[in-house]
């Protein structure tokens, strides 16, 4: 039987013999923080083409640009901007997928008593991209009026004629429509499409008389003579259009607190420094020189607000959607 001493000197010998990898795989590892991003960005449109994605491309691109990678866009349009929304809320929080949205995701809380998300719960808001001078109404080049009264004079004449297409139950462009409709008083049938864009095809291509949509829109084809420009939401005139009126103006009040904008989400949990690194980026993006005049030629106001600032806006203007919703008698689905 060997002593105590010849015991020890064996299992010394024996520790020896382990190597030093097996003695060591028991510690922790430490992981380098990945380097963000180092993969392409995509940027959800929840609507089809040709309405926010005119815009959300040339941000997409001057993002890009700061971020050193590729951000790209992915329309996944359906039920107001939900669908794609919805996406974006079950996506993995690492900043590699956004959202950008317009007012429709704070009308949709308000509208929908069951979203498949929580709007102020499951989205890391980023920043508030602009806010434009109100919705626009607009008709084909066609129709035998020019001017607020004068359409109401043909309303009046021939109820439930006319029609006006929106981006789909809740959009702006339907509440605007909607409260026109109480206020005026009108009979202007509506007609809801997948997104604004569709609808501004439809009164661009006279296949449907008027629409409600934001200077960033339809300026340009205003002022090419496109289409009739006939009155402006909000309280003030857009000073890319200034000849057309604000509703008040034009004989028509209570319209002066809707105006469309546009902000950029994170799924909740993603990374703070992250968030921040968009906004910063962002923010930089919209004082050059060519991305500010595309915005001063949508004829809107850009923002850029710090992510903080942007949640307390969402949160009171879903309570002005509320409001807003009431008044024009758009009940809840």
């Amino acid at each position: 039987m060997p002593s105590h001493k010849q015991a020890f000197l064996l299992a010394f010998c024996l520790l020896l013999s382990i190597p030093i990898s097996a003695q060591t795989s028991a510690q922790p590892t430490k992981i380098a923080p990945e380097k963000w991003p180092s993969r392409p960005v995509r940027m959800i449109v929840p609507f089809a083409p040709g309405g926010l994605d005119v815009i959300a491309r040339k941000v997409a691109i001057k993002l890009g640009e700061q971020l050193n990678i590729s951000v790209f866009i992915d329309n996944r349009a359906g039920a107001n901007g939900i669908i794609g929304a919805d996406l974006v809320a079950k996506s993995a929080p690492d900043g590699y997928t956004m959202l950008i949205m317009t007012g429709s995701f704070s009308a949709n809380a308000v509208l929908y008593k069951k979203l498949p998300f929580d709007p102020m719960k499951d989205f890391a808001p980023i920043t508030q991209i602009y806010k434009s001078y109100g919705m626009v109404m607009v008709a084909n080049s066609d129709v035998p009026f020019n001017s607020v009264k004068e359409l109401l004079d043909f309303a009046k004449a021939n109820p439930n004629k006319l029609s006006y297409g929106s981006g789909g139950v809740g959009n702006a462009s339907h509440l605007v429509g909607e409260l026109f409709n109480i206020l005026a008083p009108a009979q202007i049938l509506h007609v809801p499409y997948k997104g604004l864009g569709p609808a501004f095809n439809e009164v661009l291509g006279k296949q449907i008389e008027i629409t409600y949509v934001s200077t960033a829109m339809s300026a340009q084809h205003i002022l090419a003579g496109r289409i009739k420009a006939f009155a402006i939401s909000g309280d003030t005139r857009a000073p890319i259009i200034p000849n057309v009126p604000t509703f008040n103006e034009a004989g028509v009040r209570g319209l002066d607190q809707v105006y469309g904008w546009a902000g950029l989400w994170f799924p909740a949990n993603t990374p703070t420094d992250r968030i921040e690194k968009v906004q910063q980026a962002l923010s930089v993006a919209i004082k050059m020189a060519d991305l500010k005049k595309s915005f001063d030629d949508f004829g809107v106001n850009t923002i850029g607000s710090k992510p903080q600032d942007f949640e307390k806006f969402v949160g009171e203007d879903i309570e002005l959607q509320r409001q807003l919703f009431k008044q024009a008698n758009i009940q809840a689905q």
